[in-house]
C-alpha cells in the first residue's frame, strides 16, 4: 500500500490533556496539549537513529506508532533536557500502536476518548514534531470515522507531513481521540489517525523487551489482505473512480448496515460523473447515519448535478445545522446556482 499510503515516517508528536478549550484558541490550550508530548529516540542494530513521538497516557507509559520502534534495540523518550530510558513494550503491530514502559516521568497524562462518542463534523487538533525537531499544530475537522476492529480509524483534516508518526490527534477539550499514523499519497486524500481507545485492549497485552518487532501494519500489507476503506481510497488516490465505485459497491453487499461504505460508494460514483447512482447510495448512508456533514454535502452536490435542485436545497440546508465550513464549500463548489 506505499502506492497509496505513506507513512508519516517515524517523525511525529503527541499530545496532552489540555488546560482550557480549543473555542478559545488561546496559548492555554496549546500549552495543555503540549506537555504531555514527548520525542521518543530510537537506534537501530547498525546504531542509526530514528525519531518519533508519543503521548503519555498514564503514568510512566507513553504511547507511539509501531512503525516508529519496530528496528529499535534501544529507544528512550525526551521531553525538553530531560530523558526517560523505555524499559519494555507491547505491541499491537496491526493497528501500528506501541506502548512504551518508561522510568518514573514528571508529565502530565492525557485523558483518553472513545471512538464511539466522536461525531463526524467535530473539531480535531493535531499537536506533534515536525521532522523531530520543531512542535507543530494543525486544527481540523475528523471528516468521517471508518469502523475498524471493535472500534474505528478517524480520516481528518488536522493535516501531517511525512515524519509525523505518533503524532495527536485532539478534541476540544484536548482529549486523546486518536495517534496520526499514515496519509494518502502526495496528500491527494485524508489524513488517518488510529483510534486512541484501542490503547485499553493494548495494555492487556504481555509485555517484550525493547527488540526488533515483526510484521505489517494494516495499511502496510497487500492490498488484498487491507480493509475496504484502504483499498477504496488506494483506487480513488489513483483516480481510477469507476473501480474504486465498483469496490465500494462490492463492500456495501458485504455489509449492507455500514454507513461508511455507502459513504464512500456515493462519493465514487459521484467522482465517476454518475450523480443519479451516488444520491442513491448516499441516502442509504444518510438513513444510516443522519446530519454526517460529508455525506450531506456529497449528496447536495450529487442532487444538483442530477437536476434535483429542491432536494439539493434540502439537504444543503441539512447541511447548515451542522457543519458551516463544509457549507461554505458547498455553496463555493456549486456556486449557489443549484439552490439561491
Amino acid at each position: 500500500m506505499r502506492r497509496l499510503l505513506a507513512s508519516s515516517c517515524c517523525l511525529l508528536a503527541l499530545n496532552a490533556h489540555a488546560g482550557g478549550s480549543a473555542s478559545e484558541f488561546g496559548s492555554a490550550f496549546y500549552t495543555g496539549l503540549s506537555i504531555s508530548v514527548v520525542q521518543v529516540r530510537v537506534a537501530n542494530e547498525a546504531g542509526k537513529g530514528f525519531f518519533g513521538s508519543g503521548v503519555v497516557v498514564a503514568e510512566n507509559e507513553v504511547v507511539t506508532n509501531c512503525h516508529v520502534t519496530r528496528q529499535g534495540v534501544r529507544v528512550e523518550v525526551a521531553k525538553g533536557a530531560l530523558v526517560f530510558p523505555v524499559f519494555g513494550q507491547k505491541v499491537d503491530m496491526a493497528n501500528d500502536l506501541c506502548l512504551l514502559r518508561t522510568s518514573p516521568m514528571p508529565l502530565r497524562t492525557v485523558a483518553l476518548r472513545d471512538a464511539t462518542s466522536v461525531r463526524p463534523g467535530e473539531k480535531s487538533f493535531y499537536y506533534g514534531y515536525s521532522g523531530g525537531i520543531e512542535a507543530f499544530f494543525a486544527p481540523g475537522r475528523v471528516a468521517t470515522l471508518h469502523p475498524h476492529d471493535g472500534s474505528a480509524v478517524f480520516e481528518t483534516s488536522s493535516g501531517f507531513a511525512l515524519g509525523g508518526s505518533g503524532g495527536g490527534l485532539f478534541d476540544a477539550e484536548g482529549r486523546l481521540i486518536g495517534i496520526t499514523t499514515f496519509l494518502a499519497s502526495g496528500h491527494s486524500g485524508g489524513y488517518f489517525a488510529m483510534p486512541a481507545d484501542l490503547i485499553h485492549r493494548l495494555r492487556k497485552q504481555p509485555e517484550s523487551d525493547i527488540a526488533p518487532i515483526s510484521g505489517l501494519a494494516l495499511w502496510e500489507r497487500p492490498d488484498a489482505e487491507q480493509p475496504w476503506f484502504l483499498r477504496v481510497a488506494r483506487l480513488g488516490a489513483l483516480s481510477r473512480w469507476q473501480s474504486a465505485a465498483d469496490l465500494a459497491l462490492a463492500w456495501t453487499r458485504a455489509e449492507p448496515d455500514n454507513a461508511d461504505a455507502w459513504h464512500q460508494a456515493g462519493v465514487a460514483l459521484l467522482r465517476d460523473q454518475r450523480p443519479v447512482e451516488a444520491n442513491e447510495a448516499l441516502q442509504r448512508a444518510r438513513m444510516l447515519s443522519p446530519d454526517h456533514p460529508d455525506v450531506l454535502f456529497h449528496q447536495a452536490l450529487a442532487l444538483a448535478r442530477s437536476g434535483s435542485a429542491e432536494a439539493a436545497r434540502e439537504a444543503r440546508d441539512r447541511l447548515a445545522l451542522t457543519d458551516a465550513e463544509l457549507l461554505g464549500k458547498l455553496d463555493q463548489a456549486l456556486d449557489c446556482s443549484a439552490y439561491c
